[in-house]
């Protein structure tokens, strides 16, 4: 696949800075998300660069599954680039195979992700594109039951992701995902973990837009974190015990009634009425292991809308929505964590 640009030339003006990494599932059942990656790479970065006038980084990290589950890669990690043909050679030289047992080697992608060389003033995204859980979920079939063989916890490496302002974005492939018993809540879970999105998607052809526009309501949202702090500080001066809901509500009001507006995408749900309960447990564990003690059988079968998921049935089409309007609460709410982050760390 050519690119549109020479080799020398980059995606470099000078303006914002955004250090976003995929991390793909290469395993067999990933072809058309691996597709879409493909076609949709130079898109991808051409638009944020042009709507947003920031100067992109990318890197790519590939994962398959531990041995011998697997045999070919564990993870493969192309680092930080500017340039648009390295970005396509990284992506190109995949295609969905292998796998093994039912889980994949999230972690190890997650922790990788962790230790790349991001700057200081970046926007700090990772982008992950799954359709099957960590190992030590609590899978059946899973070859590993204790969870990642080298002992790292992903359910850790989604904390130490927040405490440096690393933002996940968690794309689940559906119908394959929601197979899967706490796969869904996981990825929300972690997701949410460090004031990022969930993302479920029943159709690769909407992977570029989701990229483009998580990517673009980050950069937002990083430009309005200054303000969120100064208004944080400025309620807490005024009411030094005043509840962070409160702070948080206040502030909210202070930004829309100046006028703010930031970037929003969201996707049309797929689930219905979820029970948030294990999403909330994950949210909220210090530890896989615990976190699995909490998981309860909710959303297994009850759900219409899962089982819909899972069926041969045709769903809805689905579409992916991106507007500017007022600062959201939940916008709001997530600055102001990061913010607060950001001061301890």
């Amino acid at each position: 696949m050519g690119s549109i640009f020479s080799e020398e030339e980059t995606v470099s003006d000078g303006g914002e800075e955004l250090d976003l990494v995929f991390c793909m599932d290469c395993t067999g059942s990933m072809s058309s998300y691996i597709t879409a990656a493909q076609r949709s790479i130079v898109d991808i970065v051409t638009k944020v660069r042009a709507s947003e006038h920031a100067h992109i980084r990318f890197a790519f990290i590939a994962y398959r599954d531990h041995p011998p589950q697997e045999k070919s890669f564990v993870t493969k990690v192309h680092p930080f680039t500017t340039s648009t043909n390295k970005m396509e050679e990284y992506v190109n030289q995949y295609s969905a195979n292998g796998g093994g047992d039912t889980p994949e080697a999230v972690t190890a992608a997650l922790h990788e992700a962790l230790v790349l060389p991001y700057r200081k003033n970046a926007a700090k995204v990772v982008v992950i594109i799954a359709d099957a859980p960590p190992h030590g979920l609590g899978c059946q079939s899973d070859g590993f039951p204790n969870g990642d063989p080298q002992g790292r916890d992903p359910i850790q490496i989604s904390d130490e992701m927040s405490q440096k302002g690393i933002i996940l974005y968690c794309v689940g492939c559906e119908p394959t995902l929601s197979n899967t018993a706490f796969a869904h809540d996981f990825f929300e879970g972690i997701a949410e973990k460090t004031e990022g999105k969930y993302l479920p998607l029943t159709s690769a052809n909407l992977l570029a837009d989701v990229i483009i526009g998580g990517a673009r309501e980050e950069l937002a949202m990083q430009r309005l974190e200054e303000k969120v702090a100064q208004e944080m500080d400025q309620v807490k001066e005024q009411n030094p015990n005043m509840t962070e809901t409160d702070i948080e509500e206040r502030v909210h009001s202070s930004m829309k009634t100046q006028g703010y507006v930031s970037y929003q995408m969201e996707v049309d749900d797929v689930y219905g009425d979820y029970d948030r309960r294990n999403i909330n447990h994950i949210k909220n564990a210090s530890s896989l292991r615990s976190a699995c003690q909490q998981l309860e059988n909710v959303n297994l079968t009850s759900l219409a809308s899962s089982e819909q998921l899972r069926s041969s049935a045709p769903m809805k089409e689905q579409h992916c929505h991106q507007k500017e309007s007022g600062v959201s609460q939940l916008q709001v709410s997530k600055m102001m964590h990061r913010v607060m982050n950001k001061r301890m760390s």
